[in-house]
């Protein structure tokens, strides 16, 4: 195989991580969720008391930032970051992780869904 072979199935192959969202700053889609109603959500729930979250504030330091959240390759630290994970941990984290700070606010499907939209998107 010629040198110029192997560069170009590098290459292809650091685009087909890129494009399965195993690469920084990849945005994912969450189908049927509305990021902005994520928002929403996001701010009522208060959020942002605990984590730095754009576009929202107050930016709270006790949990971690969730800025650029679809780079993380991890939830809790232990979950890989897919969008079916991060949907069970916003609704029930404390099912994950029984001795996490993050409280099991009630969130729905639904808002779940809404919320990991907007994370992935931000």
């Amino acid at each position: 195989m010629s040198a110029r072979t192997v560069t170009s199935l590098a290459a292809l192959g650091a685009a087909a991580l890129l494009a399965a969202g195993c690469g920084g700053g990849s945005h994912r889609s969450v189908p049927g969720a509305s990021a902005s109603h994520g928002k929403q959500l996001i701010e009522y729930y208060g959020c942002g008391a605990c984590h730095a979250i754009s576009n929202v504030t107050p930016h709270g330091t006790v949990g971690p930032s969730l800025v650029g959240y679809s780079s993380n390759r991890q939830i809790a630290g232990t979950l890989p970051n897919t969008t079916d994970n991060l949907i069970h941990w916003i609704e029930r984290p404390q099912q994950i992780a029984p001795h996490t700070t993050m409280p099991n606010l009630g969130i729905g499907p639904k808002g779940a869904r809404d919320i990991a939209a907007y994370l992935y998107a931000h």
